[in-house]
């Protein structure tokens, strides 16, 4: 009973700004080393007519999906205020290098990916679904593929549930976390 109260709980209490950092610098070195993955599934994918030849500094748009995926997720785990708060303290971490002109207008831009990424999560359901289609797009996929999907502007199914199993590896563990850690607000 007193358990159940969290009155002996061996959870780790973390401020949510410490959560913030952590989760940023764990996903940037997940996108880091997991891009190199991506881009040669990409370019040497069978079920694409032409090679993409996505390049390192194609790294800056998925960053910004897998972000946007994430960040999606944490209303499943956050009450939506909890949310708020700590997608706040996710885009202070993510651009606190930048000097406060850079900081708004990256910012900015973020909110517009945010945009499209919602249209794209209303369209395709989940964020690993949304995730693949906007890499889909953003990388103009469409122009690389045989002429009937090229026709449909669909992604090839084959390629489309590839690249999704691919990036479930992107997406942050909060049910781990959480059963570790709890965040203080």
């Amino acid at each position: 009973m007193i358990k159940f109260f969290g009155l002996l709980s061996k959870k780790k209490k973390i401020k949510v700004k410490k959560v913030a950092s952590i989760y940023v610098i764990a996903l940037n070195n997940v996108i880091n080393e997991g891009f190199i993955e991506i881009k040669e599934f990409i370019n040497n994918n069978n079920n694409l007519e032409v090679k993409p030849n996505l390049l390192d500094n194609d790294i800056i748009w998925f960053r910004n999906i897998i972000f946007l995926g994430n960040i999606h997720n944490l209303h499943q785990y956050f009450e939506e205020t909890e949310a708020r708060k700590l997608r706040g303290y996710i885009l202070d971490e993510l651009y606190k290098n930048l000097n406060q002109n850079e900081q708004n207008l990256a910012i900015e831009r973020f909110l517009d990916y945010e945009n499209y990424f919602a249209k794209l999560i209303s369209e395709n359901e989940f964020p690993t679904n949304s995730m693949a289609y906007a890499i889909f797009e953003k990388y103009k996929i469409n122009n690389y593929q045989g002429d009937l999907f090229k026709r449909k502007n669909k992604p090839n199914p084959v390629f489309y549930n590839e690249l999704k199993n691919l990036l479930k590896h992107f997406l942050w563990n909060w049910e781990e976390y959480l059963e570790k850690n709890k965040v203080i607000f």
